[in-house]
């Protein structure tokens, strides 16, 4: 049986044409290619196997969560992503079940689908011994150690905001939300942003302000 697909984008150019690149396949089906509104939509009325995100925006995080209120056992893939231990891990507290790099051919992206499908993730192997060790650095971290603002901040970075744009939303100088961001991946004793919210995510909850 085909996999059934909607293709899930702001650019109508990208999300149709990428929708006739994969509906040459005999493995996908193309269930829809539009906007969230037109994916719930859909959900709403038939079965889908895979949303497929045309790019991963900062947004996302609270786009799949909707996603997964309308459909639970909804796979979803994003791509458009450098495979670097980073942004992985961003599309892995976002909520996203695979990942797509920037620069994969369409052969990748059908290998992609197929692979979600049967519960597996197609990475580089440094990319997976990356991520095993960050998994093991995740688990001699403490979240409980963050206080109130520092948790606050992390969940600005889950929104993908960089320093400037975190010191203008809580109207601190920039340097001051910098040393915030030093601290918190000090205190977890992790390296990289995606870690930190990969980490606060998985024992705070899916969403934290």
């Amino acid at each position: 049986m085909a996999i059934s697909v909607f293709i899930l984008g702001e650019a109508r150019l990208h999300r149709e044409g990428l929708a006739l690149l994969l509906g040459k396949y005999p493995a996908i089906e193309i269930a829809g290619a539009g906007g969230l509104r037109e994916a719930l939509d859909l959900l709403a009325g038939r079965a889908i196997d895979v949303i497929l995100l045309d790019s991963f925006m900062p947004a996302t995080a609270a786009m799949v969560a909707r996603l997964r209120q309308a459909r639970g056992r909804l796979r979803i893939v994003a791509m458009g992503v450098h495979e670097i231990e980073s942004e992985v891990l961003a599309c892995a507290a976002a909520g996203i079940d695979s990942f797509i790099r920037i620069d994969a051919a369409i052969e990748e992206v059908v290998a992609a689908i197929e692979g979600v499908m049967r519960g597996e993730l197609l990475c580089s192997p440094r990319l997976a011994a990356s991520l095993y060790h960050s998994v093991a650095a995740l688990g001699n971290a403490d979240p409980v150690a963050l206080t109130d603002r520092e948790i606050q901040v992390v969940g600005l970075m889950d929104r993908g905001l960089s320093n400037k744009e975190i010191s203008s939303h809580l109207k601190i100088e920039t340097c001051t939300a910098k040393n915030h961001v030093q601290n918190i991946l000090q205190k977890l004793g992790v390296h990289s942003r995606g870690q930190a919210v990969a980490l606060v995510r998985h024992v705070i909850g899916q969403r934290f302000q």
